[in-house]
């Protein structure tokens, strides 16, 4: 497709501010006078409507004033020589250099980013082993970024300076499905080797050097590459082609599936083509393992088997006199920590990054789970509500691959049609050749998503057929026309007009459908993506010049490292409990420009509240990381730090969900807030729960002194046999793994220095209830809460599995207390809001907080469907109790013993949730 004179514009106007201000990017007002007298000056080359300027200079300005900090890197005590300095003079970078040239002309990267890239790049290799140096080495790293925050961006400037340092041989692994490994060897194609790998790998030879991506901005070098995006490894070929290590003089780069049988098909072929006369191959090697903690521990499917997969790794790695293994992993509850069965085997664990971790940071226009899930999130307004009544109709979360599918949910309709409407907007932005994608991830049976691509294929015909036939009709006559009558709801619904509008004026609906509508939607097509149907669906690189638009059905498959472009919608309902699988699954994170007012996520409550916990607890422990730079600890410690954080248990559970044995773990309970936001329904639970509650209130006066601050209810100085008895009586459900009444209890007693606590009656704004406390009444305001109940669980629901509000923990502190940590945390971390967690690392009493929830029967969503959810035939009472504690932290951590019961969690979790069938 031919460039337009809007692009060559905006090409000239990109080059010359980053030009100009390659450090700090211009102010807004300095900006927009400066792309003004450029525009002046190209008037007679590149004339472009007013329309045209106004959509180049809102694309500049989101790309412009992007910027990325540098990471952070804790390493092994043991001294390692840095070497990349002292050999830069003698190096020209020059993949390193096409590539950041590809990522500032194509990507259109401000020189900021590339810069800030180019460090983070150059002090992870310069941890890896030195490719020229004449002694032997093993290296052991792993970076921790976020789910599709450009990991991938980062380890191919990893592999553009492997190769410009001497690096001989890199090999990815890229996950364990042929569709992803694919889409990784495109990209690197497109951004490393810069040639059409299925053309270099063709036996008949009949094209050979296709150049793509950084292939245009210089040929002189060439990286030989032994894989294709048509062919994982394959022996068979290179012995066609007469190809092996040593008689190509350059880098060869490998990109393979996570999989047994082709790692040892490698070994066998490296083995039998490319060792010396000592038994090992003399040629540098980096291996890549992207998605490290991916191969799932429970997979049925022997290939994939981790432990077998593991194996293999490392005795690819022992063939190499010089390798370096470099893991790359979304989430800190990696495998590789939490797996072992204890931190002796964790620590002799071959693979273990024991020379370094490096955290990276985003970039400043990254949305992650803390933008859409955390505390007071600036794009939570980007989630809409699924409910489980309406998709009980359709998936009820036991179903079968033989579920008849014959009509969609009328939830997933309106998230198709928000889809087209997007799709119109942001043609009318001017984004036409980009590429958009949308999800539905629904069920795990490769039948059901094949049912329901067709029925999603089918509506969007008849959309389509509809919009061509009656677009242009009068508004009042194509309101009569009910798929065009139902578009028009759900523009109305999402305030589209706004959205749609050009230079601050709305957009008509009636403009919009009879000007842009038809054809927005005329190109959507409607792909399942799954083991049946590969990714030749989501065939991006095809539609490169013209953009793909497309919806795309799946399970795993779809939701495990797969990039969706563009993607605008996602529609997501899975049981999963294993909750830590979600972050993978977020294909929702990542980069939105120019559309981040537009995207839409459809999910359910369950899954926002779990998204809520887990990503506070990740985004805690790459504080950590900090943390212990600064105090130079080391990754033992950290991978320490991950195994005993408790929400590591919901990943124990899932790896050992095969064995019916109880596993014993030692969990930090000190410096965090633990609550009881899951309850046994049983009435017994619930009335004994309540009795013990109330009994302790009723004796708070003989055992503690009350304190009059804030207004609030509390006590001190009562005695910890107390606080004991109370936490061992009480009830909860066992799927919430990281309260352990029976383990917590057992450390309260053992505590021989924290004897006396503070006690809070925690209020919200609820109904009033009374409680007797000694000879007295007290009128205590309940906190009001949605709940959703089944015959065996209560949640408390729609507060990120809390029971108590955020800043709970401040309950209690003297105000020069709250200052203190506010302080403390603030001095560390650049974030505004402070987490609970904080008020518990300083000087102060332990706490246990008591709660009462009255259960909200009333809220409604904006369906006027009730907030709370209560399965047929549960009895859920008025008022719940619950608890909440906090231990402090100060220097050293608090250990309790828990228990992961395998035969018991068995009854709420069936392990092949994680498998796509």
């Amino acid at each position: 497709m031919a460039t337009t004179k809007a692009e060559l514009l905006e090409g000239i106007i990109t080059t010359a501010i980053n030009s100009e201000y390659p450090d700090v990017p211009p102010t807004e007002a300095v900006f927009d006078e400066k792309v003004e007298i450029l525009r002046q000056s190209m008037a007679v080359l590149y004339p472009v409507t007013d329309e045209e300027f106004a959509e180049i200079k809102r694309k500049l300005k989101a790309n412009i004033v992007v910027q990325m900090d540098l990471g952070v890197l804790i390493k092994d005590r043991q001294q390692h020589l840095p070497w990349l300095s002292a050999r830069r003079e003698s190096l020209d970078f020059f993949f390193w250099n096409r590539y950041k040239t590809y990522l500032e002309q194509v990507k259109h990267w401000n020189p900021r980013v590339t810069g800030n890239l180019g460090r983070v790049s150059d002090e992870i290799v310069d941890y890896l082993g030195d490719p020229k140096s004449d002694t032997s080495f093993q290296r052991r790293g792993l970076v921790l970024g976020d789910v599709q925050s450009g990991k991938t961006a980062n380890y191919t400037a990893i592999c553009n300076k492997a190769a410009d340092t001497g690096y001989r041989v890199i090999i990815i692994l890229a996950g364990t499905m042929e569709n992803l490994r694919q889409q990784t060897q495109e990209r690197l194609d497109a951004e490393f080797s810069g040639r059409m790998s299925q053309y270099l790998l063709d036996p008949k030879q009949e094209i050979e050097n296709v150049p793509v991506g950084v292939g245009k901005y210089g040929q002189e070098k060439q990286i030989a590459t032994f894989t294709s995006v048509t062919k994982d490894f394959d022996k068979n070929i290179l012995r066609a082609l007469k190809l092996s290590l040593h008689n190509v003089n350059t880098t060869v780069l490998f990109v393979i599936k996570k999989n047994k049988s082709i790692l040892n098909n490698l070994i066998k072929w490296l083995k039998s083509n490319n060792l010396d006369a000592r038994g090992a191959i003399n040629l540098p090697m980096l291996l890549i393992d992207d998605e490290a903690d991916n191969a799932s521990v429970n997979t049925k499917k022997d290939d994939e088997d981790p432990t077998a997969i593991n194996d293999a790794i490392r005795r690819l790695l022992k063939l190499f006199r010089q390798a370096s293994y470099l893991g790359i992993t979304a989430t800190p509850y990696a495998n590789i920590f939490i797996n072992p069965e204890t931190e002796t085997e964790m620590q002799g664990d071959d693979l273990f990054p024991r020379d370094f971790i490096y955290s990276l940071a985003p970039p400043t226009n990254y949305i992650g789970a803390e933008n859409i899930f955390g505390e007071q999130a600036q794009f939570a307004n980007a989630l809409q509500e699924i409910h489980p009544q309406e998709m009980d109709a359709f998936f009820p979360f036991n179903h079968k691959k033989d579920l008849v599918v014959d009509d969609l949910p009328p939830s997933m309709k309106e998230a198709m049609a928000y889809f087209l409407l997007v799709n119109g907007i942001r043609d009318v932005r001017g984004d036409i050749k980009e590429h958009r994608s949308m999800m539905i991830h629904v069920s795990r049976f490769t039948d059901v998503q094949n049912h329901i691509s067709g029925l999603a294929h089918n509506w969007v015909e008849n959309m389509r057929s509809d919009l061509r036939n009656f677009a242009s009709l009068s508004e009042l006559e194509s309101d009569k026309i009910n798929n065009i009558a139902f578009l028009k709801a759900v523009w109305q619904k999402h305030g589209l007009s706004e959205k749609a509008g050009i230079n601050g004026v709305l957009m008509s609906w009636h403009r919009f459908l009879s000007e842009y509508l038809f054809k927005a939607v005329s190109p959507v097509v409607v792909r399942a993506v799954n083991q049946k149907n590969s990714s030749a669906g989501l065939d991006y690189y095809s539609h490169r010049d013209d953009g793909l638009r497309v919806i795309a059905v799946g399970g795993n498959s779809l939701s495990r490292g797969l990039t969706l472009e563009g993607l605008c919608v996602s529609y997501f309902y899975r049981r999963s409990q294993m909750y830590d699988t979600l972050l993978q699954m977020g294909r929702w994170f990542g980069y939105r420009p120019g559309y981040d007012d537009l995207f839409k996520i459809w999910i359910s409550i369950e899954a926002i509240d779990w998204y809520g916990y887990i990503t506070a607890a990740a985004e805690e422990l790459k504080l950590e990381i900090t943390r212990m730079k600064d105090a130079n600890q080391t990754p033992m410690e950290f991978g320490l730090k991950v195994r005993q954080d408790p929400a590591s248990l919901i990943v124990t559970a899932r790896n050992k969900m095969r064995s019916a044995t109880s596993v014993k773990r030692p969990i930090t309970v000190s410096g965090r807030l633990l609550e009881t936001p899951r309850l046994r329904a049983d009435s017994k639970s619930l009335q004994e729960n309540e009795e013990a509650f109330r009994d302790f209130i009723a004796r708070l006066p003989e055992m503690g002194q009350s304190v009059s601050r804030d207004g609030i209810n509390l006590w001190e100085g009562v005695n910890k046999d107390e606080i004991e008895q109370l936490i061992r009586d009480f009830k909860t459900h066992p799927w919430h793994l990281s309260f352990q009444g029976a383990a917590l209890a057992d450390f309260i007693k053992g505590c021989s220095d924290i004897t006396s606590w503070d006690v809070v009656i925690a209020e919200g704004s609820g109904d009033e209830i009374s409680l007797s406390c000694g000879e007295a009444t007290i009128d205590i305001k309940t906190e009001s809460r949605i709940v959703k109940a089944t015959k065996e669980q209560i949640s408390i629901s729609g507060t990120k599995v809390r029971v108590g509000a955020g800043g709970v923990a401040r309950l209690g502190l003297m105000q020069e207390q709250k200052d203190e940590a506010e302080d403390k945390f603030r001095k560390n971390n650049n974030k505004k809001n402070v987490p609970d967690s904080a008020y518990l690392k300083i000087n102060r009493n332990p706490i246990l907080m008591l709660h009462v929830v009255s259960v909200d029967r009333t809220k409604t969503d904006a369906h006027g469907i009730l907030r709370t959810q209560i399965d047929e035939g549960c009895q859920v009472p008025d008022y719940l109790y619950a608890l909440g504690i906090g231990i402090p932290e100060i220097g050293t951590e608090r250990i309790a013993y828990y228990m992961v019961n395998m035969v018991e969690l068995k009854n709420y979790y069936d392990a092949e949730e994680d498998e796509d069938e």
